[in-house]
């Protein structure tokens, strides 16, 4: 079938916290017929279960919850992975999956995503209230000079300070997939 890749493709979708990574992924999964992982959602799933205790505890559930995501990615065998990917640790956190893969960067300003990161509502379990504004602000802008990623294959960056179509981003995946 021309315009799929010989196994499904592993999708990253990458960017700053409030980028819109899952504002993407979610629709990207559904043009693909991928599954979609969410590291939020795991971990979420982990402080309902096992409750919450402060940032340390919600960084050491962000292990945890990176660990499941890529034992079910592994065995699905082709997936949406979306997560915020630290540049230092991806390679080897995803070092398991078998390739293609494809990075769907999520290019947003910085600023612009740390606003929506001051306006958006999480679980308590990330424990964003035990940190010093300043510092967060901060981190979005030193973390936006190592994104893309660029590790891991082929990439697709996507504005996603405007409406994303998706379909052409899908499309751009399957094809960076190929080539990959």
């Amino acid at each position: 079938m021309r315009g799929v890749p010989p196994s499904p493709p592993f999708v990253v979708v990458s960017g700053l916290a409030a980028s819109g990574k899952t504002s993407v992924a979610q629709p990207l999964a559904q043009a693909l017929r991928l599954r979609l992982i969410s590291k939020d959602a795991i971990k979420e799933a982990l402080f309902e279960a096992v409750g919450s205790g402060g940032w340390e505890w919600s960084k050491t559930l962000s292990r945890a919850a990176d660990a499941a995501m890529v034992r079910i990615a592994h065995d699905l065998g082709g997936a949406v992975l979306d997560n915020f990917w630290y540049a230092e640790t991806v390679d080897e956190l995803l070092a398991s999956l078998p390739r293609p893969i494809v990075e769907v960067f999520c290019r947003c300003a910085p600023g612009v995503a740390y606003e929506r990161f001051r306006r958006r509502d999480r679980h308590p379990g990330h424990a964003d209230d035990e940190r010093d504004a300043d510092s967060i602000r901060s981190s979005f802008f030193a973390r936006a000079d190592k994104l893309p990623l660029r590790v891991l294959g082929p990439v697709v960056e996507v504005d996603t300070e405007r409406p994303v179509d998706v379909a052409s981003v899908a499309t751009r995946v399957l094809e960076a997939a190929n080539r990959a």
